[in-house]
């Protein structure tokens, strides 16, 4: 089939390719779909996510030692040690533990000095909230965790799972289709022992186009090599683009019908 010579020699910016990218598709969306959120890395957010608990969502000890209630260590001093009574004015806490009721601070153990088991020294007052996490510290409930549009990455499961959100509505992927065309090319899959031939050269290109678009498109199929034919699914489905460009390169045909 005689068929006119493409040649390229006149380059378009990135601005210019980039407007006629957007002009030819799609680019409102393909829908909306709920999925969980450890599945929503790499996808994009379809509407802001709001955290539904805080954290965390009680005072928690930041520090080993004894929960107190701050006003009942002031006076305290390496002259006048105070006494504690554990149980009473003092109890046992570690990091992360719930704060006792009636209690404010934490004293750390390295400062406590145990008399016995149920007496305790301090030489120093403790304030108010020291070594507490107060609730929401990190995360206040109903808090705007992540905006419209916002791309999902691994360090964004944590704040998500803590917030209470276990799943996420995200922007459907854009579908794509891989269709790999050449004379010259030969699947590696049916190479097994087979000599290859001068002028022709393993599809090396499909399978990293593949994998590496996964990451951002949903794939329909990856066809068969079809030599240098123009394959009827263009035509039917749009066209976005060669890898390469040659003398049989079929886009402009297919992007101007």
């Amino acid at each position: 089939m005689d068929k006119k010579r493409n040649v390229y020699l006149k380059m378009k910016t990135l601005t210019e390719a980039r407007e006629i990218v957007l002009s030819g598709f799609d680019t409102t969306g393909h829908g909306t779909e709920t999925v969980p959120v450890p599945d929503a890395v790499g996808r994009v957010l379809a509407e802001p996510v709001h955290a539904r608990f805080s954290v965390p969502h009680f005072h928690a000890a930041a520090m080993d030692g004894i929960a107190v209630k701050a006003s009942d260590t002031f006076g305290a001093s390496e002259a006048q040690p105070k006494q504690l009574v554990t149980g009473k004015n003092a109890y046992w806490v570690n990091t992360g533990h719930v704060l006792p009721d009636n209690t404010d601070a934490v004293i750390m153990v390295e400062h406590i000095n145990v008399i016995d088991e149920a007496t305790l020294e301090i030489d120093s007052p403790a304030f108010p909230w020291q070594h507490i996490r107060k609730i929401g510290e990190d995360i206040v409930a109903t808090e705007l965790l992540f905006p419209q549009n916002h791309l999902i990455t691994p360090y964004c499961l944590g704040a998500l799972l803590s917030g209470g959100i276990f799943s996420v509505t995200v922007k459907k992927k854009p579908k794509i289709l891989i269709i790999p065309t050449g004379s010259e090319l030969v699947d590696w899959q049916q190479m097994e022992d087979k000599t290859l031939q001068p002028g022709k050269v393993l599809d090396s290109i499909s399978g990293d186009v593949e994998w590496e678009e996964q990451s951002f498109f949903r794939l329909i199929e990856l066809l068969d090599i079809d030599g240098d034919g123009m394959p009827e699914v263009l035509t039917e489905n749009g066209f976005g683009g060669p890898v390469k460009v040659y003398d049989m390169d079929y886009g402009n045909e297919v992007r101007f019908q």
